[in-house]
């Protein structure tokens, strides 16, 4: 069988062009850009489990911050700095990550690059000593350096944000800056996530800049992790929880996905409605998982014509979607983050029922330890 373009894209975020969905909360970040712009900004908090899209939405923003995407003739134009953190990540790292992420947004723009540059010289010193600085261990001289990056980043924003002649004159001005930080769950409490973020926002508050958004997403644990590290952290945000997609959404991106491999293949591939429904059923709504299993289907697809036993057969046969999915999103998990096997033996009993509701009784029937034991798995 010949090679063929296939469109879904299980292992990256949703581009625009096949981004589906989201309209209430896309149009509310348009509202929120905006207020941004003219010095009132809200910042973001994504919530969702994983597979739902949080970096996909998040992914969008940066494209209507950019003006990539807009709904009118009256589109944004934010600088637009994106990375993820993980559990390594220091505040030294954190700060380095944004001034790069300046630096690359800016590479085009000799003009705004050289006086970003010029603020941020003191970088370059804190990286030749970071060895020490990190070693030394000494509160106050990660706080130096934090509160000197913070006063850089406001004169940052102050100058791309200026309506000085010169600036406009060679179209260097923009509306602001928009960070977006995704798994910010994974912030070790040594990072201080929340407490940074606070600090950040009222220190740029007091330095007269407000031209500055933060979105951030993450796993429903995000919320811990924030309010851990400063008990008002989750008043700076107003939380999207992002929900799984409808089954009408599901199908529109079947449907874009085989309209794309279509005009790059010159073949059209058809989809059964039967084989839709399906696909609505094993995805549950969720993003990534309609990706994947989108994508196994159309990899074993020989007739250019997508059945219910083409859904099934890609699902289900040895490391197709269902594998795949388990061991991107799920594997870690199961193996090192739940630690007592009886609570694993319950989550594989509760599997036998899929997404349906399994009694007590049922899960008893199956367990085979004691009755004090799987009271106490069910608890925790």
């Amino acid at each position: 069988m010949a090679k063929k373009y296939n469109p879904f894209r299980p292992n990256h975020p949703v581009y625009p062009g096949m981004f589906v969905g989201r309209m209430d909360e896309i149009k509310r970040i348009d509202k929120i850009l905006f207020q941004t712009k003219n010095g009132n900004p809200t910042n973001i908090l994504f919530i969702g489990e994983r597979g739902i899209g949080k970096s996909s939405l998040l992914l969008h923003t940066k494209s209507f911050a950019s003006g990539e995407l807009s709904f009118d003739e009256h589109g944004h134009d934010f600088l637009t700095i994106d990375f993820s953190i993980d559990e390594k990540t220091t505040l030294i790292d954190l700060a380095r990550k944004i001034k790069i992420g300046l630096e690359r947004d800016l590479e085009a723009n000799e003009t705004l690059l050289s006086a970003i540059k010029g603020i941020w010289g003191f970088v370059q010193r804190v990286e030749t000593n970071i060895i020490k600085v990190r070693e030394s261990g000494k509160s106050d001289t990660v706080t130096e350096y934090i509160d000197e990056f913070i006063f850089s980043l406001a004169d940052t924003v102050k100058t791309i944000t200026s309506k000085d002649e010169k600036v406009i004159d060679l179209h260097c001005r923009k509306d602001g800056l928009v960070i977006l930080i995704d798994e910010a769950d994974k912030a070790s409490d040594e990072l201080g996530l929340g407490s940074f973020l606070k600090l950040l926002s009222e220190k740029l508050v007091s330095e007269g800049c407000n031209e500055v958004l933060i979105a951030i997403a993450g796993l429903p644990r995000v919320r811990d992790v924030l309010q851990k590290s400063h008990g008002s952290a989750l008043r700076l945000f107003e939380e999207f929880v992002v929900p799984p997609l409808s089954s009408l959404e599901v199908k529109e991106v079947i449907s874009r996905g085989l309209k794309s491999a279509a005009e790059k293949n010159q073949i059209e591939t058809k989809i059964d409605e039967p084989a839709l429904d399906l696909i609505v059923v094993y995805s549950e709504g969720y993003p990534h998982f309609v990706q994947q299993i989108g994508y196994s289907t159309f990899d074993i697809d020989e007739d250019n014509n997508i059945s219910d036993t083409d859904v099934k057969n890609a699902m289900f046969m040895a490391h197709g979607a269902l594998d795949l999915i388990g061991n991107r999103y799920y594997k870690e998990l199961y193996y090192k983050r739940i630690e007592e096997s009886a609570y694993r033996k319950i989550l594989q009993i509760m599997a036998t029922k899929w997404n349906g509701w399994i009694t007590k009784a049922e899960i008893k029937k199956h367990f085979g330890g004691t009755a004090t034991k799987l009271d106490n798995s069910l608890r925790h």
